[in-house]
């Protein structure tokens, strides 16, 4: 059977855009969970317990992607030299020269950036690098929205927002603990306090004070969305196929499939199998703990600005204009942890 170059080099883009799925979701999996009781008003962080300084960067998403790219472009300049691309004879599109690229690109490459993740978290170990478990009361968790600029050797990209839910270190005032937390891309300022807004309201609140159903971006949500804009488009007069071929060319119902797929399979990997079991349990009514004085008297008086027509944006820090200006200052007692295991907790 002959090989058709065409069809080997679509194959390999494919095999290339499997690859950049796969490495992004073994970073997702090692990605420290976070978890809300509402009934004990305590959040659970996963926290690293240092050990000996490791003098290598953390895999992190972004970094994973710049290896990545480095190893793919060494990797092809390699394989040009190896097939003579530099001066001999060229080779590059016969059966050979394909199977040698998609070798080098698709198995050696990935194979170099999973086995790094691998390599650093076995270091880390035997640095004597440990997760727990801390349970931080709710009134103690901060969350902060920082904004970020991206930037390209063309000037700035765009900028974007990130929210952080942070556990504070109570014996450190000022500071959070090491390798905890959770963090999300937000598309504004306004997007990031929203979605506190909705995390604080259901702490605070209960369920009954958040939105019945928020957009998850699954197959069911597209397919939702898919029929609204059918719908606006006929009442407008125009062609709907043109919106649809548009979602189609920027891989809208993949996006759908994939976000649904992680949210599904590769985010509970993150988590021991019976993770925080115990602490999970609902409480009877008469167990659920209670807001503190100054959190009652804090939110009444915030409550009291709402009605009087200032927004959140108005009030700038709700601790000190509302007398409590020393507020998370005071160094407090540890935490109460277990060891980040299955049925630990």
């Amino acid at each position: 059977m002959r090989w058709v170059s065409g069809g080997g080099g679509a194959y390999a883009g494919l095999l290339f855009f499997g690859a950049l799925l796969v490495i992004p979701d073994l970073w997702l999996r090692g990605t420290a969970p976070v978890r809300f009781h509402r009934q004990r008003r305590e959040v659970a962080f996963v926290v690293e317990r240092p050990g000996r300084k490791v003098f290598l960067p953390a895999p992190s998403a972004h970094l994973m992607y710049g290896f990545w790219f480095a190893l793919f472009s060494i990797s092809g300049f390699l394989t040009l030299v190896s097939l003579g691309g530099l001066g001999g004879e060229m080779h590059m599109f016969d059966r050979q020269g394909i199977a040698l690229m998609a070798t080098v690109h698709l198995i050696i490459s990935p194979a170099l950036a999973i086995g790094y993740v691998l390599f650093y978290r076995w270091v880390r170990r035997l640095a004597g690098w440990r997760k727990e478990t801390v349970f931080v009361p709710w009134e103690d968790v901060v969350a902060v929205a920082t904004r970020n600029m991206a930037v390209t050797v063309g000037g700035p990209a765009g900028l974007g927002w990130e929210l952080h839910i942070l556990p504070p270190d109570p014996e450190r005032p000022g500071y959070s603990l090491a390798g905890a937390g959770v963090s999300a891309g937000m598309t504004g300022l306004q997007m990031a306090m929203m979605q506190w807004e909705l995390i604080r309201r259901y702490m605070e609140e209960g369920p009954e004070a958040a939105p019945e159903r928020a957009d998850d971006y699954s197959v069911a949500w597209y397919k939702e969305e898919m029929a609204r804009q059918r719908k606006r488009h006929e009442r407008e007069g125009k062609p709907f196929w043109r919106y649809r071929l548009k979602c189609w060319m920027e891989l809208a119902y993949f996006a759908s499939w994939y976000t649904e797929y992680r949210v599904k399979h590769v985010l509970p990997k993150a988590s021991p199998k019976g993770w925080v079991k115990e602490w999970s349990q609902p409480l009877p009514e008469s167990e659920w703990a209670r807001p503190s004085a100054e959190l009652t008297e804090l939110t009444r008086q915030v409550e009291a600005a709402y009605e009087r027509g200032e927004t959140f944006l108005d009030l700038g820090p709700v601790e000190e204009r509302f007398g409590q200006p020393s507020a998370g200052e005071a160094p407090k007692a540890a935490y109460p942890s277990v060891p980040f295991a299955a049925h630990s907790g």
